[in-house]
């Protein structure tokens, strides 16, 4: 973890404890209301426990979510005993770093203290209340749900939000209240660390460290200015602060002494030629250890009281706004370079954050990372990162955009409210500031759009709707711990609450009208100067959909796939995108199968087409992962195997892009618009990228039809491109084009799939046992577009769970004669055993591309042959 605080004496109360059902609705089950106490974990929540005491079936599962609706409704109490021996400490403290949400404190019987706050970390002084021996410590949590009613008939008025639930009343996690992509899950319990910590004199309350670099004849510089929060009983009493900075190697590398004349203390550490963190692809992530100790005054320092560590990155982070021929750039530079962002949008990873392994944690980082992804976006409809995620993020070179926790609703702005999002965002800062992955802070997510297009005015009628939190409280707290991190009001944001927020000219900007009412090739409208989602919806893979559909076809129609489907009218949408690409498929394979490649090229098409623009300084996609198994526009589903559009934004999303994009955007039935097709490279990378790109047209049978070299060159941090001359124009809709540089691909089509000339596609396939792995090779006899292969349904086969399978690549074009070669393997490394006979392995569902009917058929050489036309 990157922080750590010790106190001289720290008694953990996680573990083992008691739940017991208090109240609730009548229905609740009799495991519960017969009295008898449950096993309980902390950390964890009520839901969990449940689980693990075999007393609740997965809700995930089938139509099981509809279950559990009693638990949020219900009362729940969690209780310990603990030996307390006492201690000479002059302070003991009750310290809770999270409850969810409604929670009375009670120790040995005497109430400590009621929290209403998911997001706020507690302490409280219990010296007084402990007793020497056995002590009992109680925690009865009110049902969330309940309480955001009570709220909500108490302020008198609606709240404009998206479902129809009580979330913006309430500060806890909105997304349990259900959401587009998430399940209804109203959690509660103890779901961060409880301790007792004694001390005395003083203690280490916070450590922000802040980087300024400074250039001078001898070099860079780097001063660290370190704010440490001392809380100490008596102002008087004489303390001294050491900082200590440890080089990457282990070195020295700065130290100062202070005392301690103030709650808040800065010390300067400066380091000559400091090793300096980089965004992943820019350069390397070296980190600095910093401790901080508080002691004693006078000579040696006398004893530690407390002690902080920190690992920390060295660097700036700005954001760069220009006014240009269209509006206002807006960019995100580190080190003083520009840095085009290619992202995702993070949401929680699981609904119950105890279910959340570092293990399952590095998975989906590395996938971000091995995904091409440089920076992801932490949605404000969750919570505040954990440590093991910033930490995470910080080792791979991942920024993160933060959001703070407001989402898509209207807030009400009473006393109350803003003290707790105050005491929320100090708390957030300061433990989260010294991650050098953390680029920009943001006051949340789409706020401020719904005053302008979702009715609110009307329903709101005078009453604020939350600007106060997002333009004073929360820049207040930025500019007073964290001032050098760049802040924006919300997402989207088009610079000031006087302009449309998501004015595609100026700030970041969603683009959601796509998914919502038109076909893909639609992303090419726009020229923003940065975006901050864009999505398109698909199932997650069939192994994932499969486990959780109990009955019945992989079909829209079956009541538990719509159940899985949270996206408003998202069937529909499903539909509408495959129209004009492949009709309405008939079989659960093909639906299957062809909804998720409309999702991989529609994400393929937009990030292309923004990363073709000089402007578009950043694409963050809706949405890297998922939390449970469902309909979604993640790029890894639930249960953590990545989906095809993943493939097909790596390649879009890597530091070199060749694409052929139109000069002017054309239509569904047109893509090439009136203006003809440009080449363009561009580069992400440190240095100079030059190529020489050949172009190709060819007839869809594969034979050629004219040929271009363009040689080109692209700047680092630009692009180059070139107007495809009239010789690569088609003549007719059999034709396409084909560029090739340096061993990526771009290939362009004139017209939809379903007004192509049919062309079957042929094919043969083998697969082989290699080294523990499986290789599929397919070997195209024609042209054949969106080749996958699908690891997960190789799984019975193989011996081993779906989502321990990876398969390479997926998405490719392959023309005739040429060869793929496909990669199974498992996740973590180990080998598979294979058995003798893979044929299997070369059949549909394995092996699918586009054209290729719901089955193919063996082949006599031992591999499968594809001949089918839609």
């Amino acid at each position: 973890m990157n922080h750590t605080t010790t106190a001289p004496q720290t008694l953990d109360l996680g573990g083992t404890w008691q739940l017991t059902w208090t109240a609730g609705p009548d229905g609740s089950p009799s495991y519960a209301t017969g009295g008898a106490a449950i096993p309980a974990t902390v950390p964890g929540q009520v839901h969990t426990d449940l689980l693990a005491a075999g007393l609740l079936e997965d809700p995930d599962v089938g139509l099981r979510e509809a279950d559990q609706m009693w638990i949020g409704h219900s009362q729940w109490t969690y209780s310990r005993t603990f030996t307390w021996d006492g201690t000479s400490e002059d302070r003991t403290e009750l310290v809770a770093d999270g409850l969810d949400t409604f929670a009375t404190v009670r120790l040995n019987g005497q109430d400590v203290a009621v929290t209403a706050d998911q997001h706020i970390g507690y302490r409280w002084e219990v010296a007084h209340l402990l007793t020497p021996g056995e002590n009992l410590l109680e925690i009865t949590f009110g049902s969330a749900w309940d309480a955001a009613h009570e709220c909500e008939a108490q302020l008198g008025g609606e709240l404009p939000r998206p479902y129809d639930e009580p979330y913006p009343y309430v500060r806890k996690s909105a997304c349990n209240f259900g959401w587009d992509w998430g399940p209804h899950y109203v959690t509660a319990g103890i779901w961060q660390p409880i301790r007792l910590e004694s001390w005395s004199r003083g203690r280490i309350a916070s450590i922000r460290p802040d980087t300024a670099l400074h250039e001078g004849p001898g070099g860079t510089t780097a001063t660290v200015g370190v704010s440490v929060g001392v809380e100490r009983p008596d102002p008087a009493s004489e303390l001294t602060l050491t900082a200590v900075l440890t080089a990457p190697d282990g070195s020295e590398a700065a130290r100062v002494s202070v005392p301690v004349d103030a709650d808040d203390v800065v010390l300067a550490l400066d380091v000559a030629d400091p090793e300096l963190w980089w965004p992943v692809g820019l350069g390397a992530q070296p980190l600095y250890g910093l401790s901080v100790v508080l002691h004693g005054a006078g000579e040696g320092g006398g004893d530690a009281l407390s002690t902080g560590t920190r690992r920390i990155g060295l660097r700036t982070v700005t954001v760069e706004e220009e006014p240009d021929a269209i509006g206002t750039t807006w960019a995100l530079a580190v080190n003083g370079r520009r840095v085009r962002v290619r992202g995702y949008n993070w949401i929680p990873d699981d609904p119950f954050i105890a279910e959340v392994t570092d293990e399952r944690l590095g998975q989906r980082l590395d996938q971000a990372v091995d995904g091409g992804a440089n920076l992801l976006r932490v949605w404000g409809g969750g919570y505040f990162s954990t440590e093991e995620f910033m930490a995470g993020c910080d080792e791979r070179g991942l920024m993160v955009w933060h959001d703070f926790l407001f989402a898509c609703a209207a807030y009400d702005e009473s006393d109350a409210m803003i003290e707790a999002v105050t005491t929320e965002a100090e708390q957030a800062v300061a433990r989260l500031s010294s991650h050098p992955s953390l680029v920009i802070w943001c006051g949340g997510n789409e706020c401020v759009w719904g005053m302008y297009d979702w009715g609110w005015p009307e329903i709101l009628d005078g009453r604020p709707y939350g600007a106060a939190f997002y333009t004073e409280v929360l820049p207040g707290v930025i500019d007073r711990l964290d001032p050098s991190r760049p802040y924006v009001p919300n997402s989207p944001w088009s610079g000031s609450l006087d302009r449309h927020p998501n004015d595609r000219d100026s700030g970041p900007v969603h683009i959601w009208e796509v998914w919502n009412n038109v076909d893909y090739v639609h992303y090419r409208d726009v020229d923003p100067p940065f975006v901050s989602e864009m999505g398109w919806c698909a199932p997650p893979a069939w192994s994932t959909l499969q486990r959780v559909v109990t009955e019945g076809d992989l079909v829209p129609e079956n009541p538990q796939v719509a159940h899985h489907m949270r996206a408003a009218d998202g069937m529909e949408k499903l539909a509408r995108g495959l129209e004009p690409y492949f009709g309405a498929p008939g079989a659960a394979e093909d639906w299957h199968y062809l909804t998720q490649m409309v999702q991989a090229r529609s994400q393929a098409v937009g990030a292309e087409w923004l990363r073709t623009r000089e402007r578009c300084a950043g694409v963050v996609i809706w949405q890297l992962n998922d939390c449970w198994p469902v309909l979604s526009w993640s790029a890894v589903d639930g249960d953590g195997i990545e989906k095809p559009v993943w493939y097909a934004l790596r390649r879009s999303f890597a530091d070199h892009l060749l694409a052929i994009v139109p000069v002017t955007a054309g239509g569904t039935d047109d893509p090439t618009g009136p203006d003809g097709l440009e080449v363009v490279l561009v580069n992400d990378g440190l240095s100079a990228w030059a190529a020489d790109v050949v172009v190709r047209r060819l007839a869809l049978d594969g034979t050629e039809l004219a040929r271009e070299t363009l040689p080109l060159t692209a700047a680092a941090d630009g692009t180059a491109r070139a107007l495809l001359p009239g010789g690569l124009t088609a003549v007719s809709d059999s034709e396409f084009l084909v560029a090739d540089a340096d061993g990526l691909r771009s290939t362009w089509f004139f017209a939809p799939d379903a007004a192509l000339a049919p062309a079957a596609p042929r094919f043969t396939a083998e697969a082989t046992a290699d080294g523990g792995t499986v290789r599929v090779s397919v070997h195209a006899e024609t042209l054949l577009r969106d080749l996958c292969v699908f690891a997960d349904r190789l799984a019975d086969m193989l011996g081993v769970g779906a989502p321990e399978l990876v398969v390479d690549d997926m998405m490719l074009t392959v023309l005739p004669g040429e060869t793929a070669v496909f990669t199974i393997s498992r996740r973590d490394g180990g080998p598979l055993d294979a058995p003798a006979d893979l044929s299997a392995a070369t059949l549909s569902p394995v092996v699918r591309c586009i054209g290729d009917g719901s089955s193919l058929v063996p082949s006599g050489s031992g591999g499968a042959a594809g001949d089918a036309a839609r």
